[in-house]
């Protein structure tokens, strides 16, 4: 009982200590991520449509309800709604040349994860257990072989059913065709927003009463990178797992870890998602649901509609009895 009741004190003291300016810096810093990451890409669909005027505010109320949308759909499902929101916000702009650009985004992610698994390793404390793999290295190569299967297969499968939008996706690429276009006009965006992340997740830890060291902030960052494809619930979980495990290594009790897993990733699910329902609703307009019900329930009740389906009701007796 008294480890129980030492993890439980612990995890309260994670809050009941809040330091409240490094709290606040870190909202201001996730607010800044948006901004930086949009422009990135706004300045990417600009390249790509040049003869659009394409708003920044746009892409930026677009991120807002994507990254909302994050916290609920895995595996990037998030991108079509980004996708699709962006699209309808440029003339003559097509479905497949916005997802080309998101695309483009994206990748720049995948290459970061990349880096932070080997700066990790570099480091000396890395999220991912090598000894082990050399040790056992049967199951991971058969991994890697199903997913190399897996992304070959996906890549067949969209080249056959994107053959007529060939030029489309293409059109996302035309930034790369004018030298130092992404190095001057999205890189730096992009940079300066992984600057941010790292800064979001020190001043969390400071807030929390946690140590925030260098090896700590690259290792949870990490963490996050490599299971933010999982499922909701399967993400969350093994976010906190590691994120304890790396935290209780430098000496911090788990209580206060879990306190800080737990109040860094409640903090920026409500702030993405009010960000989210505020930018859905400025961009879409009001719903008018209460209204759109009450229409379509008028219209099931109308004459016109009762009459209809009698009349269906008649015939289908009439139909089934003709040989």
């Amino acid at each position: 009982m008294s480890a129980i009741s030492d993890f439980l004190a612990q995890f309260a003291h994670a809050f009941s200590h809040l330091v409240v300016w490094a709290y606040l810096l870190a909202i201001l810093a996730s607010l800044g991520q948006n901004v930086v990451r949009s422009r990135a890409w706004r300045n990417l669909l600009a390249a790509t449509f040049p003869g659009a005027n394409v708003r920044w505010r746009d892409a930026y109320g677009a991120t807002l309800v994507k990254h909302g949308a994050a916290t609920l759909m895995p595996m990037h499902g998030d991108e079509a709604i980004r996708v699709s929101l962006m699209k309808d916000r440029i003339p003559g702009a097509s479905t497949a040349a916005v997802a080309s650009t998101a695309g483009v985004d994206l990748s720049f992610d995948v290459l970061l994860t990349a880096v932070l698994v080997g700066i990790s390793a570099w480091l000396g404390s890395s999220v991912v257990d090598w000894h082990e793999i050399a040790a056992h290295p049967v199951k991971p190569a058969l991994f890697a072989i199903f997913v190399l299967a897996a992304i070959v297969t996906a890549v067949v499968a969209i080249r056959k059913k994107a053959r007529g939008v060939g030029d489309e996706l293409k059109q996302g690429l035309v930034i790369f065709k004018h030298r130092g276009a992404y190095m001057q006009h999205v890189l730096g965006w992009q940079l300066a927003d992984f600057a941010l992340q790292l800064a979001l997740l020190y001043l969390m830890l400071v807030a929390f009463g946690c140590a925030a060291t260098l090896v700590s902030v690259v290792l949870i960052r990490t963490a996050q990178r490599v299971t933010v494809s999982l499922p909701g619930f399967l993400e969350t979980g093994s976010q906190q797992a590691m994120i304890i495990a790396i935290l209780t290594q430098s000496g911090l009790p788990a209580g206060r870890a879990l306190g800080f897993g737990l109040g860094s990733k409640v903090t920026l699910f409500t702030l993405n998602t009010v960000l989210a329902l505020i930018a859905a609703r400025v961009m879409m307009g009001p719903l008018h649901l209460r209204a759109r019900i009450r229409a379509k329930l008028q219209k099931r009740d109308s004459p016109q509609a009762v009459r209809a389906d009698a009349d269906a009701a008649v015939a289908g007796p009439a139909r089934s009895s003709n040989p």
